[in-house]
């Protein structure tokens, strides 16, 4: 019996000083990336795809932290997303914009819009209607969703300005 406790309590030992090992490379390897990113002139001998590489591990964190947030109040980081493109393009164009509009500020496809628009309307946040041509939906806001977004843009915000 102690041989086997032994055993395992070696076992997690080396576990865990496996686990601070990669940890640690892990946050090695976040500091080259952020030195490429920060000094791209200085990247002598590396290649542009490890750069953008580096560039989309980044925004990858980002997102995540940002998914974070928005699972906090019952969002997807995609409904986030469109909300608040939507509210850009409202603010821009002083008018309800078209799903055909957020799916190009977005780059997202029109069927994702389509159904994630659905959802925000479901929920409460979007309102949308067909436009005076007939072959489009309009969508606004709701003030649930102005309130809400104000309520993340500091979260956010203090997401996206942190240093990976």
């Amino acid at each position: 019996m102690k041989r086997s406790i032994e055993g395992v309590l070696g076992r997690r030992n080396e576990d865990r000083l496996w686990r601070a090992e990669r940890r640690a490379g892990e946050e090695q390897r976040t500091l080259v990336e952020k030195r490429w990113r920060e000094r791209p002139g200085e990247n002598h001998g590396v290649r542009a795809t490890d750069i953008r590489k580096a560039e989309w591990l980044a925004a990858m964190r980002w997102r995540r932290q940002v998914q974070s947030i928005c699972s906090g109040v019952g969002l997807t980081f995609t409904q986030w997303l469109l909300l608040d493109s939507t509210r850009q393009l409202i603010k821009e164009t002083q008018d309800a914009v078209i799903q055909a509009q957020i799916a190009a500020r977005t780059e997202l496809d029109q069927a994702t819009i389509c159904t994630v628009t659905q959802r925000l309307e479901a929920k409460g946040f979007v309102d949308r209607d067909v436009d005076i041509t007939g072959k489009a939906r309009r969508v606004i806001l709701t003030e649930k969703a102005e309130q809400l977004l104000s309520e993340l843009d500091p979260r956010v915000e203090s997401a996206s300005s942190a240093d990976d």
